[in-house]
């Protein structure tokens, strides 16, 4: 598989802050701050899903994440 070039882990250090906060840098987009909209995809034999975010209002295409599950 070639994901790893494209996706990063997700790490929870990178989440500071109150719940306000947390819940900002994962759901608003890093460029203009509107709502992202995220595509997701399972894969349960691997146990990790695939996360792209995706900017409706700039195109910003920048944020690919692999949650894992396990």
């Amino acid at each position: 598989m070639s994901f790893e070039s494209d996706f990063k882990f997700e790490r929870f250090e990178e989440y500071f802050g109150d719940i306000k906060q947390v819940k900002k840098l994962i759901d608003n987009c890093g460029v203009c701050g509107s709502k992202l909209i995220l595509s997701h995809l399972s894969d349960y034999k691997n146990l990790f899903v695939q996360e792209t975010a995706r900017c409706p209002e700039c195109g910003s295409n920048d944020r690919k994440m692999i949650h894992v599950l396990n």
